[in-house]
């Protein structure tokens, strides 16, 4: 007979060699019918159940076994479940109370039994005994527990520090909507504050301000309007459907009394949120704004003074909630120190420009008066010297010509310092040699320029190249002692390299502060371009200052590596 043609009642005649397989294996097996009476069951089923021997369950229920009365009620009802879904059910865990009187966690198997026709006619059953599993994974929760309490402990110290922090942290876990809006509120504030010490340019400042408002209150367009005086000017603009691109838009100027919405918030300043435009009497609709239907603003303020406004605009009505206006006010609170940082820089950028400028034109403008009366001195004796001697004559009429030249030179200095766009129009290598015919105007010393190859330079390293040569020019006429310096200055379109020395009395760098020669000065020049200085100097030995700039990370040196 085929093992499918097996009726149930046959299951208690199995033969020897199965029953001896059934018997060795270690988990328990057993088998019902239809009504949850057991037909049948292995040595570990048996001894678990407390029936002696195999043939004592047959006839039985869950009822008649040592198990609790629940747990038979349970068992019975995942049987009819199975047979009744014709689907077996896996690894259900349960507790069991075994004849031992000690309760077990048992990981039970149940599926269906079919006759040749494919008739559910009973289930077949497996459970395996995961006590000591269970026991095991309790211990290890009950270590992990303890492990995490010792780190709590370890961790005291740090709680009342991070006391604010934990707070916030408890109140994300407890509602998640409201942690992922602090999280993306948070971000946006961290990425402002980073704006604040990645730039200091005004035009970018406000572009990544407009960049990453949309982190923190959803919109569909956006501006920022700054003030000053009574009027309002729209100097950014975001269009998200313009692939969120901020953009200058300078020409969008107005009287502030024209529009209701920024007069309230110049009133109060606090965020102003217009639920529907069509209703409400502070909007004024401006061309391009015909499909806005809702409004949220809030003032930038810098010492308690409105200097613009951040406004977003919604396409539906009732767009903006309450929360977004404070999440909004958050941010203008972080644009508004960018900003500032930004205008501060900007404001000592022109100072320092206007007050270097003055200073050197002070300086030059002295060494042209001086020459300029020497030369009048000189006039003045000159016919009388000429009539007594010719020689000294012709020698103070060169000296004349000699002065008359060096006051050009001072004077096509003056010029170039009041016209600062000269610097960066000329070449380099010719700004060098107008400085030395400057310096030797002033100084009886000989000085020799070397030029190697073509400089090409950004304007602001041009700049920079400039001041630096100008700078240890002015130390080897008023400081070195020096008849004789010599200039080289050697370059590409990408690189320069610019070497000042001199034979004068030089200076012991350890014992010498350099800070009145300007030495600070030209370090702080080159640095802000990514260049190298360096200065060599000693008692008797001259002084040579070195200069090398690098493009784009090229042609690095190490700090105080001279140009070769």
């Amino acid at each position: 007979m085929r093992v499918g043609e097996v009726k149930l009642d046959d299951f208690s005649g199995v033969t020897q060699l199965f029953r001896l397989i059934l018997d060795n294996i270690p988990q328990g097996i057993f088998w019902k019918d239809r009504n949850s009476e057991y037909l049948g069951c292995n040595m570990t089923f048996a001894i678990a159940a407390g029936v002696g021997s195999t043939e004592n369950i047959i006839g039985k229920t869950d009822y008649d076994m040592p198990w609790a009365h629940e747990e038979a009620s349970w068992y019975r009802k995942i049987d009819a479940r199975v047979m009744a879904n014709n689907r077996p059910e896996f690894h259900i865990m349960e507790t069991q109370l075994q004849a031992d009187g000690h309760r077990a966690w048992v990981d039970t198997n149940k599926i269906p039994l079919h006759d040749s026709e494919g008739r559910v006619i009973g289930i077949l059953g497996t459970f395996e005994d995961i006590t000591q599993r269970k026991l095991t994974q309790e211990a290890l929760q009950r270590a992990h527990d303890e492990l995490d309490l010792r780190v709590k402990e370890r961790t005291a110290d740090l709680q009342e520090a991070n006391a604010l922090l934990k707070q916030e942290i408890n109140e994300r876990k407890q509602v998640e909507a409201t942690e992922r809006e602090q999280r993306t509120l948070a971000e946006a504030l961290r990425d402002t504050a980073a704006v604040i010490n990645s730039t200091l340019e005004p035009d970018q400042v406000l572009d990544r301000i407009l960049s990453e408002i949309g982190r923190v209150v959803p919109h569909s367009t956006a501006n920022i309007i700054m003030v000053q005086g009574e009027t309002a000017t729209i100097v950014r603009r975001r269009d998200p459907g313009k692939n969120g691109v901020p953009a200058k838009d300078f020409s969008k100027s107005f009287p502030l009394e024209s529009l209701p919405s920024l007069q309230r918030m110049m009133e109060t300043k606090k965020p102003l949120i217009i639920e529907n435009t069509g209703t409400s009497a502070l909007w004024v609709a401006r061309p391009g704004e015909s499909r806005v239907r809702s409004y949220l603003g809030t003032p930038i303020l810098i010492e308690n003074a409105v200097i613009g406004f951040i406004n977003l605009y919604g396409l539906t009505p009732g767009f903006f909630q309450n929360a977004d206006g404070d999440r909004l006010r958050a941010f203008a609170d972080q644009a508004a120190i960018a900003i500032q940082n930004a205008l501060l820089y900007e404001r000592a950028q022109a100072t320092a420009a206007l007050e270097e400028r003055q200073r050197l034109a002070r300086d030059l403008h002295d060494a042209v008066s001086q020459t300029l009366w020497t030369v009048s001195l000189l006039a003045d004796v000159l016919p009388t010297l000429w009539a007594n001697n010719r020689e000294e004559g012709r020698g103070a009429l060169s000296r004349l010509r000699q002065l008359t030249q060096g006051a050009l030179v001072e004077m096509r200095a003056l010029l170039l310092e009041l016209r600062p766009a000269a610097l960066t129009g000329a070449k380099v290598e010719d700004l060098v040699r107008h400085l030395i015919d400057a310096a030797m105007s002033r100084k009886k010393i000989r000085m020799s320029l070397t030029v190697e190859g073509s400089c090409s330079l950004p304007p602001d390293v041009q700049v920079v190249v400039y001041r630096i040569a100008q700078e240890a020019l002015n130390n080897v006429t008023r400081h070195s002692q020096a008849s004789r310096a010599w200039v080289r200055l050697r370059g590409g379109p990408d690189r320069v390299a610019l070497r000042i020395r001199d034979n004068g009395r030089g200076f012991d760098p350890n014992d010498h502060s350099p800070d009145h020669l300007g030495m600070d000065i030209m370090r702080e020049r080159a640095e802000a371009i990514l260049a190298t200085l360096k200065v060599e100097s000693g008692i008797g030995a001259g002084t040579a200052v070195m200069l090398r700039w690098p493009a784009s990370g090229r042609h690095t040196t190490r700090h105080g590596e001279s140009p070769r």
